[in-house]
């Protein structure tokens, strides 16, 4: 018995079998057709046992046509669980939704369903081919000469696994004739991508949806999508994944544009123009950051700069002509940067109090600074005088769950959707109240997701995403404008700049035994190619010709860390600060333009010389190897003043 959809550009047929359900697809306009592959793999937990189960034979409740969509019921007569899934074609593309209402696990004490992998084997390549992963700002691989294996990475992250970044949505495969990829529309949190290699030049890879990873997860009641597009022969495939994330991202998801942005926002307009700048000032020694640091002095804060001496910095890029910065001050707070969060106040003594903090804020408005600060919600030291542990994520053996260890002693991670109005819009009312204007950045986010086994306040990954998603709707609500650190698209959406987005830092801390790191033969740069022109996103390598002409090759924007004393940053002086003009005359008042202008390919066009092209026609081209820069063609002088030579 065979069901079918079509419209002008792609059909499939749905096929039932005794204990299992087929589907065939076919693109109409490109004319490549894929095998008969199984809708379904179900995996289910049987706790008697400890393990997790595949099931690829299965009951078949119900198949039925519901105004132009194929409702399919299926279930497991030994683990007791049921399915109810959706297919329709929408725009060319096949869309397959599950509903948690749809969901039914009929033994809880005994068996849970842990995922639901959809078309596991369709999205496949043979050696020649390239399967792309959405690890970093995507990666992909040729599945020749790859050992046999199996992974799979949870889309935004896990912290066991952090530095993979698994920060887009997407994942797909393609050969010489065309191939498939995959968005997460809906639920991307939960969306697990499960990658296989035969050892024979074969591989393969697929969107799972998971409700949970461990027996006690709460399961989120939100609808998940998976979207189905084939790739014709004749495109960019790195390309073609990325502009159709990027529709996602806008049509979807309603992220406007820089330019839509700047003429709704002063911050975000001012912020497209301004050198960022975080002046960092205090740190206690200790934690990851200071490992291998001077411990002799038995003073434990490091005054690395007072508000008096960041003020004569401010008054001297003022002077030699850097007419526009967005500060972020660093360790202002009680204690230093990452010192005592959540508790903030009283300002920091040792650096100038908040009397010296208002005059720096002032001092810096009066030159056409916007001054900001950098500020933490997510963190909560264990020994911070505001500490509540009823507000921070519990892990499932229900304490809090440590999630580092930084100058401020044992940190955990915030439940941000359980911060009272005091600890969100109330705070940030308070500290604009110290007269600080321009985009409010927020560290530590976005970060892995979490699942919170707290009694009270016990949500899943998903809330996890939405209660950061809140702290940057409500930073934009106070102050116009949100950055955050991370570069997760979840954090993306309702961030107006980004600090830290993916990068081979990540990759080259990974550890090499993990299988999935293993298949990485190249980073793609899906992510910039989807999100350029959406997000400002900061280059934080300092005033030199190389973080020059990589600002400008990507449209990226300048950021620099300084301090009075070098310690943790490096130290300002007057040299410095004509590297700053230098950077700002070219990155900003030049080619600044660029951050607004989609970014429509961007490819290494021979050994180390990498090429960007834009919408407006711009074509950027950088050959590292001698450090030497192109627009449209003509080569551009290195200007004096950056620090390298």
């Amino acid at each position: 018995m065979s069901w079918q959809l079509k419209d002008n550009r792609l059909a499939v047929t749905l096929t039932q079998e005794e204990d299992a359900l087929w589907l065939e697809v076919r693109d109409l306009a490109g004319g490549k057709s894929w095998p008969k592959t199984p809708l379904v793999t179900l995996y289910a937990h049987e706790k008697p046992l400890r393990r997790t189960s595949p099931i690829r034979k299965y009951r078949i409740d119900l198949v039925e046509e519901v105004r132009g969509a194929l409702h399919v019921v299926i279930g497991d007569n030994t683990m007791k669980c049921d399915v109810g899934l959706w297919l329709r074609i929408l725009d060319g593309e096949l869309s397959v939704t599950l509903s948690p209402g749809e969901v039914y696990e009929r033994e809880l004490a005994l068996h849970r369903l842990f995922e639901v992998e959809i078309l596991p084997g369709m999205m496949s390549a043979s050696a020649g081919g390239k399967i792309v992963l959405p690890i970093n700002t995507g990666v992909a691989f040729d599945p020749a000469n790859k050992a046999k294996l199996c992974d799979r990475v949870l889309v935004y992250g896990e912290q066991d696994r952090w530095e993979l970044m698994p920060s887009v949505p997407v994942c797909g495969a393609f050969e010489a004739d065309g191939g498939m990829m995959a968005v997460a529309t809906q639920g991307a949190y939960d969306a697990n991508c499960r990658v296989e290699t035969d050892g024979q030049g074969n591989g393969s890879v697929s969107f799972a949806f998971s409700l949970r990873q461990f027996w006690p997860d709460p399961v989120d009641t939100e609808r998940r999508e998976f979207r189905f597009a084939p790739i014709p022969a004749d495109a960019d495939p790195v390309v073609f994944i990325a502009k159709r994330l990027r529709r996602h991202v806008m049509d979807d998801l309603g992220k406007k544009s820089l330019a839509e942005r700047a003429n709704e926002s002063p911050e975000v307009a001012y912020a497209l123009e301004a050198y960022i700048m975080k002046m960092f000032h205090g740190i206690e020694n200790a934690g990851y950051v200071m490992v291998g640091a001077d411990k002799t002095n038995p003073v434990s804060f490091v005054n690395c700069m007072t508000f008096a001496e960041a003020g004569e910095h401010l008054q001297m890029l003022h002077s030699v002509g850097v007419e526009k910065v967005l500060t972020q001050a660093v360790g202002w707070n009680m204690r230093g940067h990452d010192g005592a969060y959540p508790t903030r106040f009283p300002v920091e003594e040792r650096l100038g109090g908040e009397e010296g903090f208002r005059e720096l804020i002032a001092l810096g408005n009066s030159l056409g600074f916007n001054m900001n600060v950098h500020d933490n919600f997510m963190m909560g030291c264990l020994d911070a005088p505001d500490i509540d542990t009823d507000l921070l994520v519990h892990d499932f053996y229900g304490e809090p769950l440590i999630h580092g260890w930084w100058a401020g002693g044992i940190e955990c991670s915030h439940w941000p959707s359980a911060l009272p109005y005091e600890r969100l819009e109330g705070h940030m009312l308070k500290m604009k109240g110290l007269g600080i204007i321009g985009s409010y950045y927020m560290d530590y986010m976005g970060q892995p997701l979490e699942v919170n086994y707290h009694p009270k306040h016990k949500g899943s990954r998903g809330e996890f995403m939405r209660g950061q998603n809140n702290v940057l709707k409500t930073a934009q609500k106070v102050f116009g404008s949100a950055a955050c650190e991370s570069g997760f698209l979840y954090c993306a959406i309702d961030a107006d700049i980004v600090a830290a987005r993916p990068k081979a830092y990540h990759l080259d801390h990974c550890e090499t035994s993990w299988p999935i790191f293993s298949l990485i033969d190249e980073v793609v740069p899906i992510y910039e190619l989807a999100l350029h022109g959406l997000i400002i996103n900061e280059n934080a390598s300092g005033p030199t010709w190389k973080s020059a002409i990589e600002t400008v090759l990507w449209g990226d924007h300048p950021r620099d860390e300084w301090s009075t004393r070098p310690f943790v940053m490096p130290e300002f002086n007057e040299t410095r600060a004509r590297a700053h003009k230098a950077m700002y005359d070219l990155t900003l008042k030049q080619y600044g333009y660029l951050q607004t202008v989609e970014l429509m390919d961007h490819k290494e066009i021979a050994d180390g010389v990498r090429e960007s092209r834009f919408a407006d026609g711009t074509v950027v081209t950088v050959d590292m190897n001698k450090l030497e820069l192109f627009v449209n063609g003509q080569q551009i002088a290195r200007p004096e003043g950056f620090l390298d030579k």
